[in-house]
């Protein structure tokens, strides 16, 4: 196993805890509460999976990767929790609705399922914002001395 440098990988560390905490909030406010009787959109699940190997691949095995392949993981990463966040927004789109728009006799149950799914949006937010940000830190390239020799 290689040495995870935690002060390079801790943008990557935070967006894997995040995008897992907001897929772990989007499975339990989808199969609980008031949407437990609803059909779940399973595409999100699989996105923030594979997002979720992916950057702990990156992480695992950073210097055994080239430098295209790690970029690759960052920008694949990045677009799979985007389409995760869109989903779950637009599956909770119906409950903003309920709640905040046509404020008439709503459940209890179902504002509380829309506050946690804000928060389990929020995660999935700033998990793509540390990919987005990881992509353009300057430490993510290798660095090689350049010698000048004279002729």
């Amino acid at each position: 196993m290689s040495n995870v440098n935690m002060k390079t990988a801790a943008r990557e560390i935070i967006a894997l805890v995040l995008a897992v905490a907001g897929l772990a909030i989007y499975i339990a406010t989808s199969v609980t509460g008031y949407l437990a009787g609803m059909t779940m959109n399973p595409l999100p699940v699989a996105f923030t999976v594979v997002a979720a190997v992916a950057i702990l691949a990156d992480i695992v095995m950073n210097d055994r990767l080239p430098a295209v392949a790690r970029d690759a993981i960052v920008v694949l990463s990045s677009a799979l929790l985007v389409a995760s966040l869109a989903m779950f927004v637009m599956a909770r789109v119906t409950l903003a609705a309920d709640v905040y728009f046509i404020p008439v006799n709503y459940p209890a149950t179902e504002a509380n399922a829309l506050h946690i799914s804000i928060a389990g949006v929020a995660c999935y937010l700033l998990a793509d914002i540390a990919l987005i940000v990881e992509g353009f830190v300057a430490s993510r390239t290798p660095r090689s001395a350049i010698s000048v020799v004279t002729a």
